[in-house]
């Protein structure tokens, strides 16, 4: 038993412990690189996701955009040719059309 005692010296001790916590820490570092790896592709993702949606939204509000502005070239062309229209009929018939 005096020789096991003996075996176990600081130096052993100490080869050991070292050699055991730098195992340890590459086990650690590994799955430390490994989890934010898969977070870096997570985000990827994520964030062709959002880029994704944004596109679509700036799609959907450029179609309301053109929408709304031919809605407003066509009301201007009508309300041109109503006051034509409201002219002639003065005119020729000598009846004025105006709102109440």
């Amino acid at each position: 038993m005096k020789k096991k005692q003996e075996l176990v010296t600081k130096e052993y001790l100490d080869k050991t412990l070292d050699k055991r916590f730098s195992e340890q820490a590459k086990v650690i570092i590994e799955a430390v690189s490994e989890a934010i790896d898969n977070l870096s592709v997570e985000n990827k993702k994520e964030h062709q996701r959002l880029e994704k949606k944004m596109d679509d939204n700036w799609n959907n509000m450029e179609k309301y955009i053109k929408a709304q502005e031919a809605f407003k070239q066509e009301f201007v062309i009508m309300k041109e040719e109503i006051k034509l229209i409201k002219t002639v009929i003065k005119e020729k018939l000598g009846v004025e059309i105006r709102a109440i």
